[in-house]
């Protein structure tokens, strides 16, 4: 599944309906969310890029078969595509993480999706020092602190927690790894 679509769904399961519906109710004014407008507009920046990185490879791929099949001229315009392929899938990783940024954000700002999952526990929560010690533990073996990577490290250890939770310790490591 390629990183775009990935986003388009994490972002469609946040807010509990599908993208083209967040799209009218922001176009119409509807929303009260402050950051489904911001969220759009990468969003579409985004799958814009994405576009752009399967064209790139397409080119490359036929590149590529044209030197293959003996045409030595081709070498430069092979490095050419294959340098493209590289900055878009790396512009395409930069625009995704900010919109997973974004995402924390929105739930930073207490705009709890429409869909919740029943509140069930596998054992009782933690007390706020035990979950940051463990969260800290967590959060070190993690390539980047987000709040996903955070949840999913965390409930890989039996620990489910609230989302306003969630956000004070994710709040507190990063202030705490600023620091250092």
């Amino acid at each position: 599944m390629s990183t775009a679509i990935y986003t388009r769904r994490l972002v469609e399961h946040r807010y509990g309906r599908p993208l083209e519906e967040l799209q009218r109710g922001n176009a119409a004014g509807r929303s009260d969310d402050p950051v489904l407008p911001i969220l759009l507009r990468r969003l579409g920046g985004l799958a814009q890029t994405d576009v752009d990185a399967r064209s790139a490879r397409r080119n490359l791929d036929t590149a590529w078969q044209r030197r293959r099949s003996g045409e030595h001229v081709l070498d430069d315009l092979v490095r050419l595509y294959a340098t493209e392929v590289v900055d878009l899938e790396r512009q395409e990783q930069t625009e995704a993480e900010a919109v997973w940024d974004l995402l924390d954000v929105r739930l930073l700002l207490d705009r709890p999706s429409a869909q919740r999952p029943p509140a069930r526990r596998a054992a009782p929560a933690p007390d706020d020092q035990d979950l940051l010690d463990i969260a800290r533990e967590v959060a070190a073996g993690l390539k980047r602190l987000n709040r996903e990577a955070l949840r999913r490290g965390l409930r890989d250890r039996g620990i489910h927690v609230s989302n306003r939770r969630l956000g004070a310790v994710l709040q507190r490591l990063r202030t705490e790894s600023a620091s250092h």
